[in-house]
């Protein structure tokens, strides 16, 4: 929480001294456990404005409304404190929401497995049966299918950020569409280039650039609204969220895609050349795709540790105010994720 200098002030002069009777209307805990110091006072001993029409709320009880306009001195108090709270809008479908934050990534998960299934059933010698190509088609449609959460979840989200992650949730269909040209027409007509020298595809290597780019595109335009979620849980301190993850997959990415370049450069040669390019981007591509599956692990992680912010109530001004507070009335840090 950022609290300014000023208003740090006026809150510890507020409530930094005490009466010595005690007020019978105090809670219990306050009664019970007098060696605690220091207590609430029983009354603002400073200057704090209301938040709502500024007026002067000092000798007042923080139990009590502003004579003014009738805002809750609490209110007032959190929004010194904890302005940032105002921000937590709530989820409009908050269930749907949770499912597909977790859809999202799980799908993406078991369409990367059953891609390392191919490529183990390649170099064991036996073709991998055709379910599970399209197991792997079938999952990323089912992950850009749960990306439609991220796409606006709550109000002041910025116009900008709406679009780039409708954008990003478009693109899984070319990109299933990429996977099921490389997985169901070119693969099984001739020896992928993973098993056996001298076979690269021009392509094949193209089509597994435009697979390397679109990844790469939906990534950047659906992660400003995932880190809007991140902000959420951090914001309700529901758990440790790694902030990194989709930079770092953007990082492998680029790694796998200098490997599809090798071939593709390897299919302008021929003999030691061609199977020096070979041999490059296998590896490229096979230490690139390992960190990307780490990495859509971690985000797996992170949507499980997110979602208990999405279902629960958000802390705000209007929790403590009774409804009467507008989020408008501060003005807070902007919506937009850096």
């Amino acid at each position: 929480m950022r609290v300014g200098g000023k208003d740090r002030c006026a809150i510890q002069e507020a409530a930094g001294s005490l009466d010595s009777t005690f007020d019978p209307n105090q809670s219990a805990a306050f009664s019970a456990a007098p060696e605690v110091q220091p207590l609430l006072a029983k009354e603002l001993t400073g200057d704090l404005r209301c938040a709502r029409c500024k007026y002067n709320l000092r000798g007042l009880s923080i139990r009590a409304r502003c004579p003014e306009c009738g805002m809750s001195i609490r209110g007032t108090i959190l929004a010194k404190v904890d302005p940032h709270a105002t921000e937590l809008q709530p989820i409009y479908f908050p269930r749907f929401t949770a499912i597909g934050l977790l859809l999202w990534p799980l799908a993406g998960v078991l369409a990367a497995l059953f891609l390392w299934c191919v490529r183990a059933s390649e170099l064991a010698g036996h073709p991998a049966p055709g379910w599970i190509a399209d197991g792997v088609v079938l999952c990323t449609l089912l992950s850009g299918f749960g990306a439609i959460a991220l796409v606006r979840p709550h109000a002041q989200i910025a116009p900008d950020c709406v679009a780039r992650a409708i954008v990003g949730v478009l693109l899984y269909l070319p990109l299933a569409l990429a996977f099921h040209i490389v997985l169901n027409r070119i693969d099984p007509i001739a020896p992928t280039p993973f098993v056996a020298l001298g076979q690269l595809s021009t392509e094949r290597s193209a089509v597994r650039l435009v697979c390397d780019l679109l990844l790469m595109i939906i990534i950047a335009c659906l992660r400003p609204n995932a880190r809007l979620f991140v902000h959420r849980s951090m914001l309700l301190r529901s758990g440790r969220v790694d902030r990194q993850t989709m930079l770092a997959m953007v990082g492998a990415l680029a790694v796998v895609t200098l490997g599809d370049l090798a071939h593709l450069a390897g299919t302008q040669f021929s003999g030691g050349i061609e199977q020096i390019a070979q041999v490059l981007g296998t590896v490229l591509i096979a230490v690139g795709s390992m960190f990307l599956t780490v990495g859509m692990f971690g985000i797996l992680v992170d949507m499980f540790r997110i979602v208990p912010a999405v279902l629960s109530i958000p802390v705000s001004l209007e929790s403590v105010t009774d409804g009467q507070f507008s989020g408008s009335m501060l003005s807070t840090s902007s919506s937009r994720v850096p």
